[in-house]
C-alpha cells in the first residue's frame, strides 16, 4: 500500500523519519549497493557523504533511491526517488540529492479470504479459449 508524498511536503515527512536514510545506488551490472548516510539540507536538495563506490555508482548512473524504515511494526517505510549530483567539497566527495518524487509503503493489510496471499493480491481468471 502506497501513499503518495508532495514534495514540497517532505520536510514534514523528516521531522518524523529524521535525516539518516538508505542510499540505494546501482553498480554497472545493475547490483543494488546500499549505504547508511546523514543528509543536511541546503539550498539545491539534500546532501550527504560518500564512499569510493557510491560516488562511482552515482556518476554513471545519478538516479538513486533514499530508505527511511518503517518506525513500528505497523508503520509505513519512507521512499524517496531522487537524483543525485557528485560535488567535491573540502570534506571530500558529497551527493547532492534533488528529490523527485516520495511515498510512504508498506506492505497491505491481508484480507480475510481464502487465497494464500499476505498482500492485496488479486486472482486472475483467463479466457483460455482465444
Amino acid at each position: 500500500m502506497s501513499i503518495p508524498v508532495d514534495i514540497e511536503n517532505l520536510e514534514d515527512a523528516l521531522s518524523e523519519y529524521g535525516m539518516n536514510p538508505y542510499l540505494i545506488t546501482t553498480d554497472n551490472e545493475a547490483h543494488p549497493h546500499i549505504t547508511h548516510v546523514t543528509l543536511s539540507k541546503d539550498s539545491a536538495g539534500y546532501v550527504c557523504g560518500l564512499g569510493r563506490k557510491t560516488s562511482a555508482n552515482a556518476l554513471e548512473r545519478p538516479s538513486v533511491a533514499l530508505l527511511w524504515p518503517p518506525l513500528t511494526q505497523d508503520s509505513h517505510s519512507l521512499i524517496v526517488d531522487g537524483v543525485i549530483e557528485v560535488i567535491e567539497t573540502q570534506e571530500g566527495l558529497r551527493g547532492r540529492i534533488a528529490p523527485k518524487a516520495a511515498i510512504l509503503h508498506r506492505p497491505a493489510v491481508k484480507e480475510d479470504t481464502d487465497q494464500n496471499c499476505d498482500s492485496d493480491c488479486h486472482s486472475i481468471t483467463m479466457d483460455r479459449e482465444r
